[in-house]
């Protein structure tokens, strides 16, 4: 990845260069038509009270949807498969996207460590802000934030380590937003 990118392109890089800042339902259409994800619906649209509330309709559903992939966005390192979790708000006439999860499943716990070394690099480069971590039961965590007045949209980010309990896989996982946003 360039250094000339900013903190959210860089971020898009990682969802196949969708604009990921753009929290609208479009987000979820586009990543429908990229080449490199197969998208799997994972279930029947549910209710419940906080998505009618963030909705602000009592006929509000969610439904979840899981985009898988096999190629790394990052080049020259090799992943086992990639998942980008999307979880959408609807009602009758309008769509919102609720949340967003990235995560990297790896072969082996060396490759998902140079992965995840790359994405600090990477990040860190970029940061104005940065904090590292280990938990015995999250793994290792590194936070990022960009407090640059040039980048738009997304300014922090959390990356994780950590091997999964359910597949026993080693995993390198980004959530939005960290706790260097309150200090």
């Amino acid at each position: 990845m360039s250094q000339d990118l900013t903190f959210t392109q860089t971020v898009n890089k990682l969802f196949f260069d969708f604009d990921v800042s753009n929290n609208s339902s479009s987000l979820f259409d586009s990543l429908l038509s990229v080449p490199q994800l197969h998208h799997f619906d994972k279930g029947a649209r549910q209710w419940n009270l906080n998505v009618s509330m963030e909705m602000n309709s009592h006929k509000a559903w969610s439904t979840k949807h899981e985009f898988s992939f096999t190629q790394s966005p990052l080049t020259g390192l090799n992943i086992e498969k990639g998942i980008i979790d999307v979880t959408l708000g609807e009602t009758e006439d309008a769509k919102k996207l609720l949340n967003i999860y990235w995560r990297i499943q790896f072969s082996n716990k060396e490759e998902a460590t140079m992965y995840f070394e790359k994405l600090k690099q990477i990040f860190g480069d970029l940061s104005t802000k940065k904090k590292f971590d280990f938990g015995k039961d999250v793994g290792h965590i590194a936070e990022f934030s960009t407090g640059k007045q040039t980048d738009k949209g997304i300014k922090d980010i959390t990356l994780f380590l950590y091997q999964s309990l359910n597949s026993k896989k080693y995993e390198v996982a980004l959530l939005f937003g960290n706790e260097l946003m309150d200090e």
